[in-house]
């Protein structure tokens, strides 16, 4: 039915444009036509509706038909590959296993910070309260404490929060380990702070510490065991490479829960949560001495 209509709407279109077929067929029906009344409207109303039929017919099985529009075809639309996000790239796991280092990651902190280890014979006191307190501070691994800590072939390059450098040797770690003659059950923590007070024991080396340590890395090592602080309080913490983070505040700071250290004459003690460190058990809180704050 729609077709028939399409054909109807076609044939309208035509009459304004006859051929010469349907115009010869016209003049001879007015040939024909020519003796009736020209006055008779009846009659001309039926003629002009037989040429219009007449000429719509021969119109139809003429050459002299209209093309047709080529048939548009409906626009199909934009096929587009839909756009698959990248996958983020996945992040490297914080400063990966390391030889001769804890896994302890992320800033976490000891299981114990009291008996995990201690001071052994040696007056390495100040060294092992600075390493205490920068434990509890940043976390137990050096790689919290320092910027950088990567192993290389023959031992570690560490980047201090300082900015300074210091390359350790695998052969000086071990050295450095014995020479500390620290004491305690927690193995993993042990192991830190064993390389935490080698790096120390090389960085005292290599700023000559107490005026003969640069002789060789034995004589770093004996020059942090025999006591320390003689030009004033928090020289552990310095070589940590923490001097942004000290700050000089009253014992009573440290007193109320502030974390630090605190020398007096003959030992030095790490301060947390307003205790004492006394060899691997919790003390009183300090009263007097020289304090230092370590901060963020």
């Amino acid at each position: 039915m729609k077709a028939k209509n399409e054909q109807f709407a076609q044939l309208s279109g035509f009459l304004s444009v006859p051929s010469p077929a349907s115009q010869g067929v016209l003049e001879h029906v007015r040939e024909n036509t020519h003796g009736v009344a020209n006055n008779s409207e009846p009659l001309d109303k039926l003629m002009t509706l037989f040429t219009s039929f007449l000429t719509q017919l021969i119109n139809l099985v003429s050459d002299n038909k209209e093309k047709p529009l080529p048939g548009i075809s409906p626009s199909r639309p934009e096929v587009t590959t839909p756009v698959v996000p990248a996958p983020a790239p996945p992040k490297p796991e914080p400063a990966a296993m390391i030889a001769g280092l804890s896994k302890k990651r992320n800033g976490a902190k000891p299981d114990n910070i009291w008996s995990g280890f201690r001071q052994g014979p040696d007056g390495n006191c100040v060294t092992v309260s600075a390493i205490k307190a920068a434990m509890y501070q940043f976390g137990q691994s050096p790689t919290d404490i320092f910027k950088e800590v990567k192993k290389t072939e023959r031992g570690y390059h560490v980047v201090m929060r300082d900015d300074v450098t210091v390359n350790l040797t695998d052969r000086e770690l071990a050295e450095g380990a014995r020479g500390a003659k620290f004491v305690g059950a927690d193995k993993e923590m042990l192991k830190d702070a064993q390389f935490l007070f080698a790096i120390s024991a090389k960085r005292a080396q290599d700023e000559n510490n107490d005026g003969r340590a640069a002789r060789s890395f034995g004589a770093a090592i004996r020059s942090l065991n025999d006591g320390e602080d003689e030009r004033g309080p928090g020289e552990g913490l310095k070589r940590l490479g923490l001097s942004k983070h000290m700050k000089r505040v009253p014992v009573r700071e440290l007193a109320k829960g502030q974390l630090g250290m605190c020398n007096r004459a003959r030992h030095s003690v790490a301060v947390i949560n307003g205790r004492e460190e006394l060899w691997g058990r919790q003390g009183k809180a300090p009263t007097h001495g020289d304090a230092i704050a370590l901060v963020p």
